[in-house]
């Protein structure tokens, strides 16, 4: 009997076990260490999503990390389709929560500089669109309101 090595049949040597599920080359950090970033960062996001500013900052790399992940699956560069599929649906979930915490900052930081182009309290009123606005018109021009209506309450 006679045995070939590896060298006289053209093939190169075997570098060790292969893992199940991966193409031989192919690294096996990097086909999740993309997916396990994304999942990460997507939690992280999930927890500091009642801050608001850190869950819409952190979702949004959960969700490029993700989409990263899920781009070098498509391409067959990993395997595993589950962490980053989960890290895109719970940094989703983290950016949502953490924009409707912060909402309300965001919609009077608009109004404000909405109202503060007014100058004075009658032009302020005539651009109002709602009562809230009206009520900041108020509050801005407190003086001159509380000239003109002396007997009513402050807003």
């Amino acid at each position: 009997m006679t045995s070939t090595s590896a060298s006289e049949s053209g093939s190169p040597p075997p570098t060790g076990p292969e893992e199940p599920g991966r193409e031989p080359g192919q690294s096996p950090g990097g086909a999740t260490g993309a997916a396990t970033f994304a999942l990460v960062a997507a939690v992280m996001a999930l927890v500091s999503s009642w801050t608001g500013w850190g869950g819409m900052v952190l979702g949004l790399v959960a969700l490029v990390a993700a989409l990263v992940a899920l781009m070098r699956v498509r391409s067959g560069r990993a395997v595993g389709r589950a962490k980053p599929v989960a890290a895109l649906v719970v940094g989703l979930v983290a950016f949502v929560i953490g924009t409707a915490v912060e909402w309300p900052t965001l919609e009077s930081a608009v109004t404000y500089l909405h109202a503060s182009q007014a100058r004075t309290l009658d032009e302020c009123m005539r651009q109002a669109i709602n009562e809230k606005e009206q009520h900041v018109c108020k509050s801005q021009h407190l003086d001159e309101y509380r000239a003109r209506y002396p007997g009513r309450l402050d807003p």
